[in-house]
């Protein structure tokens, strides 16, 4: 009986630390903000830019969408450090 009421207790437990992950939303960081950190390190926006920031704003399981912002942004020549936080921190 102890053994019972202690894995119904672990089990509830699991089952409230683990709801905020599994319902957590997507980030809230958008294309603004990656033309705009863009702007203000001193890079020309347009609509290269603009486009390889929106791809990456838009939400993909796999992650390709912000890698291929990055790519994008580094053949425009944008920095590497540069692009990495556009594309991977604020999109």
């Amino acid at each position: 009986m102890k053994k019972k009421r202690t894995f119904s207790t672990l089990a509830a437990v699991f089952a409230a630390a683990a709801l905020p992950i599994v319902a957590a939303s997507p980030a809230s960081a958008s294309s603004a903000d990656c033309q705009v950190y863009l702007r203000n390190v001193g890079y020309n926006v347009g609509a290269q830019v603009q486009a390889a920031c929106d791809h990456a704003a838009a939400w993909d399981m796999s992650g390709m969408n912000r890698h291929a912002c990055y790519a994008s942004l580094v053949n425009l020549g944008v920095k590497a450090n540069d692009a990495s936080t556009a594309c991977y921190q604020l999109a």
